[in-house]
Formats: C-alpha cells, structure tokens, sequence
C-alpha cells in the first residue's frame, strides 16, 4: 500500500537553520542531557514533526479496540489526522482523514462504527477500502477512480497496530519479528479495551519520553507504583543478575521469552515483580480474574517494552497496559493509556475500573508533574545539560541519541544537498 508524501504542499516543514542544527547536536557532550532549545523552540518542534512523527512508525492502539468489520479509531499525528479501520474483508486499512473533495475532515469521534464513510459536508461517500463510491454534481469525466482516500501505511505486531506517514516507510520487519515472539503469550488479539484515559503533559514529547525511561525518580516520585514494580535497571549487576536467573528460567520454563529484544529503536524486556507481587495493583494481586493469554503458576513478571518514538507498554499475566504518547505543540503532549483485559472478562464480576487502573492512573498524575516541572526548569536561561547516570539512565541516554542521530542525519543531509536556510 503506497502512502501519500508527507512532505507534499506548501509549508511542509517549517526550516530552522540547518547549520544551527547542527551546532546544537555537536555542542552537546556525550553521556549529556539535550540543549534547552530542543525542548522549546517551535522550529525544532516543527523539524521534530517532519522528521521524526512523519517518517518513523507511529504506535496508534490494539487490533481488539477495531475487531469488527466498519470499527474504527482516529488518531492525529502532528498536523495529520488519521482514521484507522477494519474493512468488509476484516483487513486493517489507515487512511488520511481527509475528503478527497475539499479536505474535510471526515471522522471526528474518536472510535465507533460507520458502514461507509460519509463526508459531512458535501456527502462524498467512501467504501471501507478507501474506494470514492458517490459524489453528487461531477462533471461528465470525472474519474471517482482517481480519488480513493489517500492511504497510510501500516502494520501490525502481535494485536498492535503502527502507521507510518512517509512515501517510503523504514523496515519494520525486524521489529515485527522480536516482538512477535515476546507478545505472543500475551494474547493481545484476544483482548478488549476495558478503559482508555486522555492526560495532556505541558511539556515536549521528548521530555515526556525521557521520564518514561528511567526509574531513577520512582522511590520518590511514584509511592504507589514501588509496591509492586521493580525499580531496578542496572543490567551489569549482579545482584540483579541473580534476582531475575530464577524467575527467567520458569518464564522458559512456561513458554515466555525471557531474552530481552533491542534495535535501535526499541527493547523489550521481561522482570518480575517486588515481594510476593502477582500484578501492578494497589495490593499486589491481579486486578482481572480471568487471565490474558498465558499464565502460567508462580511465573509473575511483566514484559516492559519501548518504540521510539511514541510508546511504552507493560504486558502483565492479568491485563496489559499501553502508553501513546503524540506531541500537540513544542511544549504539550498528549498522552493516551489504556488498559486490555481477556475479551471474556466482565466488568463488575472479573475486574473493577477503578482496581484496575488506580495504580497507573495515580503514577500518570505524577508523571505529569514531573515532567512539567522539568520543563519549567529547562526553559529556563540557567538550564545547563547534566550527565546521564550509566547505571539507572542508560534508557534515557539510548533514546536521547537515538533522537539526535535522526536529526543530526537530517541536518547533515542538507547541508550535502545544498539547502542551508
């Protein structure tokens, strides 16, 4: 499926100085945190779209939140609203949520269910496969063949869906296959939303990122979240080590991976729980009582998993937690989390809302905090980049220079074709 360009019209990127780019990346020091300005400036932000949300694989949901066919979400992803859905065929379709007539934007609730799509201002009528099936009042030549709704590439990974804006999608295949094999067990595609929430973060996508790789702040920061979660990152040690080897041995035991899987954009990794710890609840016991997917006995653990640059995720034995994360402006994101549980599970019977979703919907709260007061700090005229800590940051330090080998790549690219500002 071929996409539209995302670099089409007018205004497509908002340029700062190449060159100003590149002295940014290259004044940073190795093992450092970014300058102030890529957390604020507006031109950066509008680079960040262009480069990094319109050209890299974006995380937009679960296949169950669409099982049937005419099931559809929308999402936007920078400038561009997306509708994703499931055609007659039962096939998942991304399309650009814009008329083919005069751009209108066709879909505006944010899931549910159309048997085709309508445009509500002139009423031009799509197939679910994106086909112009009506337009009253054409000419005599006009071609309904020739304006389908412009697609958008998309995959999906074991119950996940991706998108992806570029003519020319990176590969997303090496991703697909680890994280085919560490969800499997999981049993995502025989899930069901059992609760979404909306947070929006006033701070940069990247400063929300950041916080979302490091539990260094979490003793002091997330109360709730210590009970059961644990904290510690420090893969060279090996008190670690030895903590994990007896639980990894009965996650193969019971048919989980326990390798940990990483490119340069992602890692997922599989750790048990604090104590006697059997999920991520106020209590330390599951929150749903009908498992989803495996679950094996005394194997309890949760299979953390991060892609760059929109999402983090926690796969537990009894419900499975994903975190989107798009940015609205250079300092506001919006940060979506939902919770899946087994599709049989019943509300009220077999888990509560508020069981279910206290412990994270407290440490989102906190997050939000945090990550505002960061960027109250860096925006300041006193902000000097610090040093990562290797042992509990190296998380954050992965990302960070994965963000700016994307840039510095641009930037670099530019200069070679001539297009300094």
């Amino acid at each position: 499926m071929q996409a539209c360009a995302s670099d089409i019209g007018p205004g497509a990127e908002a340029r700062p100085s190449r060159e100003r780019l590149r002295r940014l990346i290259g004044s940073r020091k190795p093992g450092h945190a970014l300058p102030g300005a890529f957390y604020t400036d507006p031109d950066i932000f509008a680079t960040d779209i262009a480069v990094i949300f319109e050209r890299e694989w974006i995380f937009v949901g679960a296949s169950c939140e669409i099982p049937q066919p005419g099931n559809f979400m929308t999402v936007t992803i920078g400038r561009s609203p997306i509708l994703v859905l499931r055609d007659r065929q039962g096939v998942l379709r991304a399309f650009y949520n814009s008329c083919r007539h005069r751009g209108f934007k066709l879909c505006e609730a944010e899931r549910g269910h159309l048997p085709a799509i309508v445009c509500p201002y002139h009423r031009w009528t799509y197939r679910l496969d994106g086909s112009l099936a009506h337009a009253k009042f054409m000419p005599e030549d006009f071609r309904p063949e020739d304006f389908s709704l412009a697609p958008v590439h998309l995959r999906t990974v074991g119950g996940t869906i991706y998108v992806c804006l570029a003519t020319e999608p990176p590969d997303f295949a090496p991703y697909q296959a680890a994280m085919t094999e560490q969800l499997a067990p999981h049993g995502l595609e025989n899930a069901k939303l059992a609760h979404e929430d909306h947070l929006i973060e006033y701070g940069n996508w990247k400063m929300a990122m950041e916080n979302s790789r490091e539990c260094y702040h979490c003793a002091s920061g997330h109360d709730e979240l210590m009970r059961t979660f644990l904290d510690i990152y420090d893969f060279a040690n090996p008190e670690q080590n030895a903590l994990i080897g007896d639980y990894w041995n009965k996650w193969e035991a019971a048919g989980f991976t326990a390798q940990i899987a990483e490119g340069a954009h992602y890692r997922a990794s599989r750790l048990p729980f604090t104590a006697n710890a059997r999920s991520i609840t106020m209590d330390g016991h599951p929150a749903v009582a009908k498992p989803l997917g495996q679950s094996p006995a005394d194997a309890y653990g949760s299979l953390r998993w991060v892609h760059y640059p929109s999402t983090f995720n926690h796969c537990l034995n009894d419900y499975t937690v994903l975190v989107r994360m798009l940015p609205i402006g250079p300092e506001e994101t919006l940060v979506t989390t939902k919770w899946l549980v087994n599709a049989e599970a019943i509300e009220g019977v077999d888990y509560t809302i508020e069981n279910l979703t206290q412990v994270w919907q407290v440490t989102n709260q906190q997050d939000k905090v945090l990550v505002e007061r960061n960027q109250a700090g860096v925006r300041s005229s006193g902000y000097r980049p610090g040093p990562y800590s290797p042992a509990v940051e190296a998380g954050v330090l992965k990302f960070v220079d994965w963000y700016c080998g994307k840039i510095g790549a641009h930037a670099d690219a530019a200069v070679r074709e001539g297009a300094l500002s």
